[in-house]
C-alpha cells in the first residue's frame, strides 16, 4: 500500500435508474493498451484450458479494473458475499460464478455473472482486456478469470446489486496485490496431496482477501504493471495454485510454466 493509512473506498450506491452507455474512449484506450499483456493465455481456447486443469465443475469471475486518472494506476471491483450464501459466504470475492449451458464461452460466464450480481454490463460499462490461464479452486471447481477495463463513471446501482449474493461493493488498489505491506501467506495442501500450495492473505481496511480471489489479483497486477511481487508467491519449492490440476478427482501438482 502506499504511504500511511488509505481508505477502503466503498463504491456510492443510489436508487437512480441509469442510461444505457457504452463503454467510454478512455476505458477503449486503456484495454488496447492493456491486451498484449493477456494474449498468451487467450491463446488456448475454452475448452482446452478447463480440460488441461480437470476440475468437477467450469466457472469464470471477472476482474474489472477502474483507471486512476489522477496517478495512471488502477483500483479493482470486489465484492463481498451475502452471509446467507452456501459457499463461500461473508468472504471478499471478484463478480462470476459457474458456467451456465447458455453461456457461449468464460467471457460470456463472466459478463452474465457480473450483471446478474452488481450490474455490471460487458456491452455498456466494460471493455474486456483478456484472460488468464484457468486455475483450480478448493472446492476442485475450475475457474477463469476474464479480465476488463471499467467505463468512467460506473457506479453500482442498488436496484442492480443481487442483495441475495451480495453485501457489499467496494474497489481496492490493485498495487496493493505486489507489496509486502498488509501481506501474510500460509502453505496448505489438499487432502491426499504430495505438495502444498501457498495461499495468499491480504488485510485492508478490515477486509481479509485471500485464496484465489488474492492469487488472481497478484497474477493481473503482476501483467498490468509489469513487475514481480515483493514477497515469494511460489512455496519454497516453486509450487503455486497455477500448478494445481484435478487428477482423478484428487488435486496433484503438475508444474506449469504461468
Amino acid at each position: 500500500m502506499t504511504e500511511g493509512r488509505r481508505r477502503t473506498r466503498c463504491v456510492f450506491v443510489t436508487p437512480q435508474r441509469r442510461r444505457a452507455r457504452r463503454p467510454s474512449r478512455d476505458a477503449m484506450d486503456v484495454a488496447r493498451a492493456l491486451r498484449r499483456r493477456f494474449a498468451d493465455a487467450d491463446a488456448v481456447d475454452d475448452a482446452e484450458a478447463h480440460a488441461r486443469v480437470g476440475g468437477r465443475a467450469r466457472a469464470a469471475v471477472l476482474v474489472p479494473l477502474v483507471a486512476r486518472a489522477r496517478d495512471g494506476g488502477f483500483d479493482v471491483v470486489l465484492t463481498t458475499r451475502a452471509a446467507t450464501m452456501r459457499a463461500h459466504a461473508g468472504e471478499i470475492a471478484l463478480p462470476g460464478g459457474k458456467r451456465d449451458a447458455t453461456d457461449a464461452d468464460d467471457v460470456a460466464t463472466a459478463a452474465r455473472e457480473a450483471r446478474e450480481e452488481i450490474g455490471m454490463d460487458d456491452g455498456r460499462d466494460v471493455e474486456i482486456v483478456g484472460r488468464l490461464p484457468v486455475i483450480m479452486s478448493r472446492h476442485y471447481v475450475s475457474v477463469r478469470p476474464v479480465v476488463g477495463v471499467v467505463r468512467e463513471g460506473w457506479r453500482a446501482r442498488e436496484e442492480e446489486i443481487s442483495r441475495e449474493e451480495v453485501a457489499n461493493v467496494f474497489t481496492a488498489p490493485l498495487e496493493m496485490f505486489l507489496r509486502a505491506e498488509c501481506h501474510r501467506f500460509d502453505d496448505w495442501a489438499w487432502p491426499n496431496a504430495a505438495r502444498a500450495i501457498r495461499v495468499h492473505y491480504f488485510d485492508y481496511e478490515g477486509k481479509e482477501i485471500w485464496g484465489l480471489t488474492a492469487m488472481i489479483l497478484i497474477e493481473v497486477a503482476r501483467r498490468v504493471y509489469g513487475r514481480e511481487p515483493a514477497f515469494a508467491v511460489a512455496t519454497d519449492d516453486g509450487v503455486t495454485v497455477w500448478d494445481v490440476r484435478c487428477r482423478d478427482g484428487k488435486a496433484a501438482v503438475i508444474k506449469s510454466a504461468l
